[in-house]
C-alpha cells in the first residue's frame, strides 16, 4: 500500500501505531529550537519506525493551546519531520485550536492553514476529508492483508460529521476502524459530557452522544483514542454488535519538569500562564502482536535521561500538584497498569462490518438549517412510521430578499438525524413575504407544507401549500388554500392521515375589518379538493384565531382555537371534531375548565384511536406570566383527565407548547420555559400516560443552556421524540434552527 518502508516484512510480526497527545504547551511555552520536545516526539517516531515496526501516528487534538501564528508554525515544523520521512500520520483539531480572541470559534481555527486537505493530497495513505475543511479526515494503513482505518473527527463533532463517519465506515466495512477525536472520555473512564460545554456556545457531540451514535452501532470501529482531559483511561465496552471496543485516554500536558514542582504553586485552578508545565514528552505506543490476538500499551517520554525534567533522568508522572490533587490513585511509574497494559483483539483474518443501531434513534443537539445567516424561525417538524423526518421554518437568510424578507425552507433527515436532502425553499419563487409554516407528514415520508404568502410584498396574504416526496421532490405543485382571495388569511396549521389525506385550517378576515374567524378546507391525498371552505365554528361573530389541527388515520381530525365570542378581547380555548368528509362529528365545546383570564395558542394531538389532548397558555391573572395547561378528551369527546399544569411546578413563565401522541395514549408535550423569570428560555418537555398521569419526569430539551431557546416544535411517535426550536446559544441576537432526538 505504500504506507511502510520495505520490506514490509511478515504481517504476523509485531507492529505499533504512536498516539500523540496534546502538544499545546510545546507550541507555546518553549521556543522554537531543536531541543523542543515536540521536535523530539517526531524525530523519536522516525528514528524508531523500523525497529517498532511504527505504521501511523495519530494525534490527538490541541495542537496548539490558543491558535497563534507562532504556536501553528511549531506545530508545522514538527510534523514536517514526519512529512520528510513518508511517515503516515493523522492530525485533528481541539478545542485550543479554535480560539479566537481567546474564545471558541467553529470558524476562527489555523488549522486548515496549516494542515488543509492541500498538505495530504496526493498521499497514498490519506482518504479524504469532510466538506472543504481537513479538521475532519479520513486515513488509512495496511499491515498485509489487515487494513485500517484512522478518522479524525473535529472537537465536539457536529451531527453532519458523525453521519460523515458513519458513511466511511460503512463503506469500507473490510477496514478495522480507529476513531481518533480530542474529547471523548474523562476522569474514571466516564464519558466526557462537556465538550461542548456552555462556555462553547455550539451544538456538538460529548463521548457519550458519540458512543450512542456512531461507535456503539459499528461491528469494525474496534478503538477509540482520545485527549483533551489530563489522564490515563483505558475502558473496554461491548457494544451493540456485540464487538469491544477498547476505549483510550491519554493527556499528559499537565507535567511539569519534576525538579520543579512545588505543590504550593498551583492554585484551585491551574491554568495560569506561569505554570511550568508542559507535558515532559510523554507518549503512548500501541503495539499490535498478530500472532497473540493481544495489544500492548506503553507510556513513555522522549526526556528520558534528561536531568532537567526528571530527577536523575529517571522519568516519573504525576509530578504536578494539577495531576496529583485528583488522580492519587495513579502510580507515577510509567510501567504501572494505568499507563502499560494490554487487552486482547482479534487480528485474524478478515472483518466485515455490520451495522446495528438497537432501534435507538435519538440524537444529539444539531444545527438543522445549512445555510448560517440572518434568522431561521417558527420551525415545525413531522415524522413518519419509519422515524424519517422534515423540518420547515421561517428564513431569513438570503441576501437577495433583503433583511427581514423571510422565505419558508424545508429539509429532510433520515430516522436519527442525519440528512436525507438538502434544505431549499418550499416555494419556486422567493419573491415577497412567506412566513408562518406548517407541516404535516403521512405514514410514508410524504409531506405537505402550508403558509402565509405575500408574494407580491403588498401586506396582503393568502394560504399557500405545496406536496412534496419523501425526498423532497415535488408531489403536489403549489395551490392557494383559501377559495376567497379577498381581506387577510394567515396562521396555517395542517393535520394528515396516515394515507395522506389532509386538512388545512386558518385565520381569516375576508372583510378587512380586523375580526378574524378560524376557516378550513380538506384535501385528497392528491390534493384535489375533498371538501370546500367552511368555517370551524359555524358562527362569524366575535374574533377567533390560531387554529390547531390534529388527525386520525379514518380522516376523523379536531380543530382548536382562540375564542372571544363576544368581542371582549378575553380568550377561551374552543374546540370542534369533524368527519373526513368535513362534516361535523363533535359540536363546538370550550377546552378549558377555568374561564380566569385569557387562555391562548392551543396546541392539540391525537391517537389513532381518536383520543386526543389540547393544551393551552393559561394566564388567570392576565398579567402576562402565562403557564400551560393540558386536557385529556375520549374519541367521542368526553373528558378523559382534567386541565393540569404542563411542568411539575407551577412557577415562572411558560409559552409556545408543542404535543405529540402515540397510538397507546400517550402524550408529550415540549414547550419554551422560564421559571425563573429571568427572561430566558429553555426548552422542557414531560410525557404523560393514557391516563394522564406521569409517563416521564420534567427534563431540558437543549444540551446548552447559554442564551435563548424557544418556539419549539415536537413530534412523537412513543419511542422517539423529536424536537426542534429557535436557538441563539451565542446570545448574538441572531436564531438558528436546533433539533433534538431523545428516545423515551
Amino acid at each position: 500500500s505504500g504506507t511502510c518502508r520495505e520490506p514490509c516484512g511478515d504481517y504476523s510480526e509485531p507492529f505499533s501505531v504512536v498516539l500523540i497527545p496534546d502538544t499545546q504547551y510545546y507550541t507555546r511555552k518553549q521556543p522554537d529550537v531543536p531541543e523542543n520536545t515536540y521536535y523530539q516526539q517526531m524525530r523519536w517516531i522516525v528514528e524508531h519506525r523500523a525497529q517498532e515496526d511504527i505504521r501511523f501516528a495519530i494525534h490527538l487534538g490541541d495542537i496548539t493551546d490558543t491558535n497563534a501564528d507562532s504556536e501553528w508554525l511549531i506545530a508545522k515544523k514538527a510534523h514536517a519531520i514526519l512529512d520528510e520521512a513518508g511517515m503516515p500520520y493523522s492530525v485533528t483539531p481541539g478545542n485550543h485550536d479554535y480560539r479566537s480572541d481567546g474564545e471558541f470559534d467553529r470558524g476562527g481555527s489555523q488549522f486548515d492553514t496549516h494542515f488543509g486537505p492541500a498538505k495530504f493530497a496526493g498521499q497514498p495513505w490519506y482518504g479524504g476529508h469532510y466538506g472543504s475543511s481537513n479538521h475532519n479526515n479520513v486515513t488509512y494503513f495496511d499491515v498485509g492483508p489487515l487494513k485500517f482505518m484512522v478518522l479524525s473527527l473535529e472537537y465536539a463533532p457536529r451531527k453532519d460529521v458523525v453521519c460523515w463517519a458513519e458513511q466511511q465506515i460503512l463503506a469500507h466495512p473490510e477496514h478495522r476502524v480507529i476513531l481518533a477525536t480530542h474529547c471523548y472520555l474523562s476522569h474514571g473512564g466516564a464519558y466526557a459530557v462537556n465538550c461542548p460545554d456552555e462556555d462553547y456556545r455550539v451544538p456538538g457531540s460529548n463521548g457519550r452522544d458519540l458512543w450512542e451514535e456512531l461507535v456503539s452501532r459499528h461491528s469494525n470501529v474496534f478503538l477509540v483514542v482520545s485527549g483533551h482531559v489530563g489522564d490515563s483511561e483505558y475502558v473496554p465496552r461491548v457494544n451493540h454488535t456485540g464487538t469491544t471496543v477498547h476505549q483510550v485516554l491519554v493527556d499528559y500536558q499537565f507535567e511539569e519538569p519534576c525538579g520543579l514542582a512545588d505543590p504550593a504553586r498551583c492554585t484551585d485552578h491551574c491554568h495560569s500562564d506561569d505554570r511550568t508545565y508542559t507535558g515532559n514528552g510523554w507518549l503512548r505506543q500501541l503495539t499490535f502482536y498478530p500472532r497473540e490476538n493481544r495489544v500492548e500499551s506503553k507510556t513513555f517520554t522522549v526526556e528520558t535521561g534528561n536531568a532537567a525534567v526528571f530527577p536523575g533522568g529517571v522519568p516519573a508522572l504525576f509530578c504536578s500538584e494539577h495531576n496529583t490533587a485528583g488522580h492519587q490513585d495513579y502510580p507515577a511509574d510509567p510501567t504501572a497498569a494505568a499507563h502499560a497494559y494490554s487487552f486482547a483483539y482479534d487480528l485474524g483474518g478478515t472483518v466485515s462490518g455490520r451495522r446495528d443501531d438497537a432501534g435507538l434513534l435519538g440524537f444529539a443537539d444539531r444545527t438543522m438549517n445549512s445555510a448560517g445567516a440572518g434568522d431561521q424561525l417558527l420551525p415545525k417538524v413531522a415524522l413518519s412510521e419509519g422515524g424519517d423526518f422534515v423540518v420547515v421554518w421561517e428564513d431569513d437568510s438570503s441576501a437577495a430578499d433583503g433583511a427581514g424578507m423571510h422565505d419558508v425552507f424545508v429539509r429532510g433527515f433520515h430516522a436519527g438525524g442525519c440528512p436525507r436532502f438538502a434544505d431549499r425553499p418550499v416555494h419556486a419563487t422567493t419573491a415577497g413575504q412567506q412566513t408562518s409554516p406548517a407541516l404535516a407528514m403521512d405514514a410514508a415520508g410524504n409531506f405537505v407544507v402550508a403558509w402565509a404568502d405575500d408574494g407580491d410584498a403588498n401586506g396582503g396574504y393568502q394560504i399557500h401549500a405545496r406536496g412534496f416526496d419523501r425526498d423532497g421532490a415535488e408531489r403536489i405543485p403549489r395551490f392557494t388554500v383559501n377559495s376567497e382571495s379577498a381581506g387577510q388569511q394567515v396562521t396555517p396549521a395542517i393535520a394528515m392521515s396516515a394515507d395522506g389525506r389532509f386538512v388545512i385550517a386558518w385565520a381569516d378576515d375576508r372583510n378587512r375589518d380586523g375580526r378574524y374567524q378560524v376557516r378550513l378546507r380538506g384535501f385528497a391525498a392528491n390534493g384535489a379538493e375533498a371538501f370546500g371552505d367552511r368555517s370551524a365554528h359555524d358562527t362569524d361573530v366575535g374574533q377567533r384565531q390560531r387554529p390547531a389541527l390534529a388527525m386520525v388515520a379514518a380522516g376523523n381530525f379536531v380543530v382548536a382555537w382562540e375564542d372571544d365570542t363576544v368581542g371582549n378581547g378575553i380568550y377561551q380555548i374552543h374546540a370542534r371534531g369533524f368527519g373526513p368528509d368535513g362534516g361535523a362529528r363533535l359540536p363546538r365545546f370550550t377546552v378549558n375548565s377555568v374561564a380566569e383570564g385569557q387562555q391562548l395558542v392551543p396546541a392539540v394531538a391525537m391517537a389513532p384511536d381518536g383520543r386526543f389532548v389540547v393544551s393551552w397558555e393559561d394566564d388567570p391573572e392576565r398579567d402576562g406570566e402565562a403557564q400551560l395547561l393540558v386536557a385529556g378528551f375520549t374519541a367521542g369527546g368526553e373528558p378523559r383527565f382534567a386541565d393540569r399544569t404542563l411542568p411539575a411546578q407551577r412557577r415562572g413563565t411558560q409559552r409556545a407548547a408543542s404535543l405529540g401522541m402515540a397510538a397507546d395514549g400517550s402524550c408529550v408535550a415540549v414547550w419554551q420555559d422560564d421559571q425563573d423569570g429571568n427572561g430566558t428560555y429553555q426548552i422542557r418537555t414531560r410525557g404523560f400516560d393514557a391516563a394522564g398521569a406521569e409517563l416521564f419526569a420534567e427534563r431540558t430539551v437543549n444540551d446548552n443552556a447559554y442564551g435563548q431557546q424557544r418556539s419549539p416544535g415536537a413530534a412523537y411517535d412513543g419511542g422517539v421524540l423529536l424536537t426542534v426550536w429557535e436557538d441563539d446559544m451565542d446570545g448574538n441576537g441572531v436564531y438558528q434552527i436546533v433539533g433534538r432526538g431523545l428516545d423515551l
